[in-house]
């Protein structure tokens, strides 16, 4: 079995068993302040890196589609009836130039070592006024996860590309940016919003 199926594999149990807690916190809370951030951006929402489908995609079926490297978690996302497709080996995306008006990333981009392809690929496929919402783990989730690459602090997000305006940045689940809350709580993350500019 070549290696990338092998972690495919792994990743793929691994998201299978996050807890009952968890995937309801994912659904019902973080979710739902993803898709309304991405909602101000636009209407047509696509989530890269959608794994399982226990983020925005699954909250939002019938408002969402879904995109991942991963064949195994597309495969199980198409079982249960998403709208999901599979990212090239060469990080390009299955979808048209300006196929949509906003892309989320939630807790993807700490997984990507060298992120200017899905960048530039989030520029690509969204309207000339799109956006982007990117969420990121705070440091006690970054280090819970030894698949994580890359951690991004406030100013990562402030200066992730110039070809993105930085909308808003905030910290959830409570709004506000805590040192203690990101170094014990898994579920702390930062979210940061943009509005394509070039």
């Amino acid at each position: 079995m070549p290696a990338s199926q092998k972690n495919f594999d792994e990743y793929y149990s691994h998201l299978a068993q996050i807890s009952t807690l968890g995937r309801v916190y994912k659904k019902y809370w973080m979710s739902r302040i993803l898709y309304w951030n991405a909602r101000k951006l636009g209407a047509r929402i696509v989530e890269v890196g959608c794994g399982t489908g226990s983020g925005i995609l699954g909250a939002y079926p019938k408002r969402v589609a879904g995109l991942d490297i991963n064949p195994r978690s597309v495969e199980y996302c198409q079982a249960i009836g998403l709208n999901a497709h599979v990212i090239a080996d060469d990080g390009m995306f299955p979808v048209q130039d300006q196929a949509f008006d906003v892309c989320v990333l939630d807790n993807v981009m700490e997984h990507i070592e060298e992120p200017q392809t899905t960048l530039d690929e989030c520029h690509r496929i969204t309207s000339a006024h799109g956006g982007l919402v990117i969420a990121v783990p705070g440091k006690r989730g970054y280090d819970s996860d030894p698949d994580h690459k890359r951690f991004y602090a406030q100013a990562d997000l402030r200066q992730l590309d110039a070809r993105w305006q930085l909308q808003s940045l905030f910290a959830a689940p409570l709004g506000f940016a805590s040192e203690a809350l990101s170094n014990s709580v898994r579920q702390y993350c930062l979210v940061a919003t943009y509005r394509k500019v070039g």
